[in-house]
Order: structure tokens, then sequence, then C-alpha cells
């Protein structure tokens, strides 16, 4: 594997991309409610600590109990985890938020260098650009907080809620021309039962899939992407 790439720990994924994601890279991963992002994110984090790297876990809305509940149904216990002190969970409000663009980094960039971060997971980007109150205040915010993160030697992994079938919603507006790689997870209806669908939008500096694959969930191993699918996501 070339030295610039980050293996992900998504079993299938890796193959669609060159090897991973670009090292120090900003990534999103988005879909609608269900559709697997946060347990993507997760799997991320899990992979660099099976390398011993230290990585971080950004929430602008989730409690950490009620989070490490849900991750636990998936089989991984995140309070084993974070004993190890190279799994860490951090929790920003929106004060938090503020005044980490105003002093450019705040509490994240001192986790990140005090720990010695890799990787990290922000969950989510909507969530937080939904703090400001206008589409220009959001846009400067998600801007600037590209740009903090851009001082850090880490490779990030940004959720976004987004509904691709929706013609109308444009979730991924702020972001998607920042973003070094998109990546799509579709679960929709089709020949009568809901099924996962992913497709890689786009990755810089590599020659990507351009075909939609399918994948699944497994409450053991997480997210695992099968082969292309044979499917019209414009007609669903």
């Amino acid at each position: 594997m070339a030295e610039n790439k980050v293996i992900t720990g998504v079993s299938g994924y890796d193959q669609l991309v060159e090897g991973g994601f670009e090292k120090n890279s900003i990534n999103l991963i988005a879909g609608g409610s269900g559709s697997g992002k946060t347990i993507f994110a997760v799997q991320f984090l899990l992979e660099g600590l099976k390398k011993g790297e230290s990585v971080l876990y950004v929430t602008f809305e989730e409690k950490k109990e009620d989070f490490y509940e849900n991750i636990r149904k998936i089989g991984w216990d995140l309070n084993k985890a974070e004993k190890t002190g190279k799994f860490i969970f951090l929790e920003y409000s929106p004060e938090k938020v503020k005044m980490m663009l105003d002093e450019g980094g705040g509490a994240i960039e001192s986790t990140v260098l005090k720990n010695k971060i890799t990787r990290m997971v922000v969950d989510s980007i909507t969530s937080f650009s939904l703090l400001f109150d206008d589409e220009q205040s959001r846009r400067q915010a998600i801007l600037g907080f590209f740009d903090i993160i851009r001082k850090w030697d880490v490779t990030t992994l940004l959720t976004v809620q987004h509904s691709p079938t929706n013609q109308r919603d444009r979730g991924l507006s702020y972001v998607e021309f920042e973003a070094d790689s998109i990546s799509v997870l579709y679960y929709v209806s089709t020949g009568g039962r809901r099924r996962r669908f992913i497709e890689v939008l786009k990755m810089r500096g590599t020659d990507h899939s351009k075909d939609i694959h399918v994948f699944s969930i497994d409450k053991r191993y997480g997210v695992r992407v099968g082969p292309k699918a044979n499917v019209d996501l414009s007609k669903i």
C-alpha cells in the first residue's frame, strides 16, 4: 500500500479507492438516517486503534452514554477502547464551537496535539452547520473549520446528513467542494425491500470506482462493501 494512504478498515471499501483515504485528508460520508454513516465512521477509528494510533470522535449532539450503548449493539465496546487511552470521545456544545472558531482550534486542537491524534471523526458536520443562524454564517464557519483541520496531521472523516435520492436536499452544498473525498450511502426501497448501496462520488488523487456497490451492516464486522450493483438509483 502507498505510504500516503490510510486504510479505513471498512471491508471492501479500500479496494474501491486504491487502498484507503489520502493521508491527512478531509473526507465526507453522506447519507440519510439509518444509512450506516456512524458505523462506518467508528469502524474507521477502530482500525486506527488496531494499528496503535490515537483517535478522536467529536460529536455536537449525542451523549456519550447513549452513543456507546448504540455502538455496543454492533458488538463494539467503546468503554474498553477508551480505557486504552487511545480512543477519545469529545462532546462539543454550541458555545464551545463558536469559541473554537474564535480561537482557531480550541479544545479540539488541544486534544489533537496533546494526544497525537492521527484519525478524527466529526459527527456530524450537518449539526455543526445548524449552530449558525444564516447561510452566510454557516458557510464561513464550515470553511473556517476546514482551515483549522488542515493545520493538523490528522485524517478526518465528517458525517453529513443527506438524502441522496431527494433532489431538493442540498445537505452537501456547503462542504462538497472543500472535501477531498465524498462517499454516499443509500438506504432505499427497491424490489420490494430496503437495500443498502455505496457510491464514491469523488476522491482527489485517486482513480476510484465509478460504480455503485451493494453493502451490508454485520453485527460483528460492521459495514461490508460487496460487488457492483445492478441498479439505477435515479429511478428510485
